[in-house]
């Protein structure tokens, strides 16, 4: 069985075809520009990416270059760190010049959500069903952040298009179009894949829809072909253990350690977990906000009736997309708890809703009334989409905001402890010995704006641990900030237990403060105290910061 989308836009409607996507793109540039901030974001995965590619422009191969040793990078793929590479290699060093690319990459998955689903139930269902999406908060945060999601949105849903219409022609030869279909299609998925693992279900469910439709030869060189390019990267992850994603996988809780790890029965449990909070909390989230119980209510509603409109497809054909949604759904279920949240489930908002709509258009379509259907449909957009707008208007707002009090200094928007950490960065890589490794909470961050290296502190209260993992990495220093919640979790106590491990070398504000880690022989003592001089120039002011626009890393 394969769908049987339509092959395009009849000249009757060409018309509507065209208006529906004008008024789209109007809709979406005006709000995409409308977001837009010149902050960059506090996380460290923005500066990861940006760093990779860095690297990558260099020549210096697709490295870690705030770690360490400078370790070659497993966890990410490298399409999206390439793609960051080429913008580099083309001139782009302002936070500004990067956020851009991402406005444009969401914007034109946007457009094939409406072509996908518009080739699906008509250019009015693509077009509601492409707004929706955009009013979502994840694909509007997704819009103003240096981030794969856009880029992994954009080979997505562009498998999915491509899929329909490889499908729809019946055949793989070049004559009737198939086999053009089915090389964009299959670069694609490739692609997604390479820009995000999670894009692995996205393979899969071509290769199953291509099979599905008796279509081995071609199903078997697309499944060849991605398992082969699989493979060289699966060896090249394979020997990091504690890169890669597997070494969190089975982790209780990555950012806890402590709690140490689940079997494979405990995935039942978490998948539970999961379903709980995508369905009651992230998704109707995504458009009414904060709105109580009655989320709850609409993530039932909304993801039931996309249940029923999946099943409706799955009767009457099977496609890209009615594979990829349980393949993908059931990954994201069986990750860590605390890594729920809108990132991982952005890809799946077309398809709930294009579902979710069949399924009223179905349950409507029994009565007497020709335009109940429609109506219903209307109705429900309306329900849904409705409550988004204030939101979006409210991130506008907000943006207006930082967009003139980050003016002459983008972090300004982030706040005095993200500002006092990017001091802290630029101090380090002005003043630090050569070689100086710092332990922080966010080292990626901490090396794009100062150059110097680190790791992650260690997760856990107890000093012996603490110390014994600083000391085998060799690491010299600890900043102490407050960043997040993860840093005042941890350092505190820590520092309480064991003043006199350390020694205080700057300070800036009230909550930022680098410390010395003295050699074991030295760390005797009951308070923290200055350190002595092969620590550094102990007090010294700020170190110069440039022009805050543009990337010191880049610079």
């Amino acid at each position: 069985m394969a769908v049987r989308p339509s092959r395009g836009a009849p000249a009757g409607i060409a018309l509507e075809w065209w208006l529906a996507g004008g008024l789209l793109v109007v809709v979406q540039a005006g709000l995409i520009a409308a977001l837009f901030t010149p902050a960059p974001h506090p996380g460290g995965d923005n500066f990861g990416y940006l760093t990779l590619g860095y690297a990558l422009s260099q020549g210096l191969g697709y490295t870690e270059l705030w770690a360490p040793g400078t370790p070659p990078h497993t966890k990410y793929p490298p399409v999206f760190s390439g793609l960051l590479a080429l913008l580099i290699l083309g001139g782009a060093a302002s936070w500004g010049a990067f956020k851009v690319v991402m406005g444009v990459l969401v914007s034109l998955a946007g457009i094939l959500v409406f072509v996908w689903a518009g080739g699906r139930r008509g250019a009015l269902a693509g077009l509601t069903v492409a707004l929706l999406t955009l009013l979502s908060a994840g694909w509007l945060e997704a819009s103003r952040w240096i981030l794969s999601e856009p880029l992994f949105l954009v080979f997505a849903v562009l498998t999915l298009w491509a899929g329909d219409r490889a499908l729809a022609t019946g055949s793989d030869s070049a004559e009737s179009g198939g086999s053009g279909w089915i090389v964009v299609a299959a670069v694609a998925a490739i692609l997604a894949f390479f820009t995000r693992s999670a894009g692995l279900p996205l393979v899969l469910a071509l290769v199953g829809a291509l099979f599905l439709a008796r279509r081995w030869k071609t199903g078997a060189l697309v499944g060849g072909g991605a398992a082969l390019l699989g493979g060289l990267w699966f060896l090249r992850v394979r020997g990091d253990a504690e890169g890669a994603y597997q070494s969190e996988f089975w982790m209780a809780n990555p950012y806890d350690p402590a709690l140490g790890t689940i079997g494979p029965l405990g995935l039942i449990g978490r998948a539970v977990s999961n379903l709980v909070t995508y369905t009651g909390r992230v998704i109707p989230g995504e458009w009414w906000g904060n709105a109580g119980g009655l989320l709850v209510a609409l993530g039932l509603v909304l993801v039931g009736l996309a249940l029923v409109g999946w099943i409706l497809r799955l009767r009457r054909s099977i496609g890209v997309a009615e594979l990829f949604l349980p393949l993908y759904a059931g990954l994201i279920l069986i990750w860590p708890e605390v890594w729920a949240g809108d990132r991982f489930v952005l890809v799946l908002y077309p398809i709930l809703l294009l579902y979710a709509g069949e399924a009223v258009v179905w349950l409507t379509s029994r009565s007497d009334r020709v335009w109940l259907p429609v109506a219903t449909v209307a109705l429900g957009a309306l329900l849904l989409g409705g409550p988004a707008v204030p939101g979006a208007l409210e991130k506008v707002d907000r943006a207006s905001a930082c967009r003139t009090v980050g003016a002459a200094d983008p972090f300004r928007c982030l706040g005095g402890p993200m500002m006092e950490f990017r001091e802290a960065a630029a101090w380090a890589g002005e003043h630090l010995p050569e070689g100086a490794i710092v332990l922080n909470r966010k080292p990626r961050i901490f090396h794009a704006l100062g150059g110097t290296v680190g790791r992650t502190f260690p997760f856990t209260r107890d000093p012996d641990a603490f110390l014994r993992e600083a000391d085998e990495i060799g690491a010299e220093y600890l900043l102490v900030d407050a960043v997040d919640g993860i840093s005042i979790r941890y350092l505190p106590p820590l520092l309480r237990e064991a003043p006199g491990a350390f020694c205080w070398v700057v300070g800036w504000g009230e909550v930022t403060d680098l410390l010395g880690i003295l050699p074991p022989a030295e760390r005797g003592g009951s308070e923290i105290l200055e350190c002595p001089p092969e620590f550094g120039p102990v007090g010294v002011g700020p170190a110069p910061v440039g022009d805050r626009h543009r990337i010191p890393l880049l610079r």
